[in-house]
This record gives structure tokens, C-alpha cells and sequence, in this order.
């Protein structure tokens, strides 16, 4: 009984503690299709979609926070702002560096 117990415990701890690393690799991968895709002339470069995006009406004002995320599958940055205290996700078409959504 304590032997079945004792598995059970130490077997949910290990595929807890496996679950953060699939997701940092699903980001790995994302940022390596990025870094490919920018490269191939595919993606708007990050730098200068950022520079474009900052200079947009209301973004402007807006604190760029950093830490963009890329979604490879849909070709998509999502951009974090700070507006006064709140915070703001800006999707990028990284294609075409067009604005295709925000929360909130």
C-alpha cells in the first residue's frame, strides 16, 4: 500500500515537473521559427516591428514591457504595453506588421 502510494506521489511529481519544460520547448521552437523565418525575409524583423508599432496612436503613449511572444503557426507577435496600470497584449501580423487584435 505505502509502496503503491509512494509511486503514485513521486510519478505525479515527475510528469508535473515535465509539463513547464514542454512548454519552454514549444517557445524554443517558436523563437527558432522566428529567428528562420525573419532571416528568409518571411517576418517584419522584431526590432522594426516593435519601432513601428511604438509609433501608432495609442501605443505611443504606451510602455513597451519587452518579452514578445511569436505563434509560428499563425505568424503572430503578441506585444505587451503598459498603460498607465494596465496592461496591454498587442497582436502583430508579423508578415505585415498589421495590428489584428489587443486585450484588453
Amino acid at each position: 500500500m505505502i509502496r503503491t502510494l509512494t509511486f503514485s506521489l513521486v510519478s505525479g511529481l515527475l510528469l508535473s515537473a515535465a509539463t513547464p519544460a514542454l512548454a519552454r520547448g514549444d517557445r524554443d521552437r517558436d523563437q527558432d521559427n522566428m529567428r528562420d523565418a525573419a532571416a528568409q525575409g518571411q517576418v517584419i524583423p522584431l526590432g522594426k516591428l516593435i519601432a513601428e508599432v511604438r509609433s501608432r496612436p495609442p501605443y505611443n503613449d504606451m510602455t513597451y514591457l519587452g518579452g514578445p511572444q511569436f505563434d509560428s503557426g499563425r505568424m503572430i507577435y503578441a506585444l505587451k504595453f503598459m498603460d498607465g496600470s494596465q496592461v496591454v497584449v498587442v497582436y502583430v501580423d508579423a508578415r505585415s506588421g498589421r495590428i489584428v487584435g489587443r486585450k484588453p
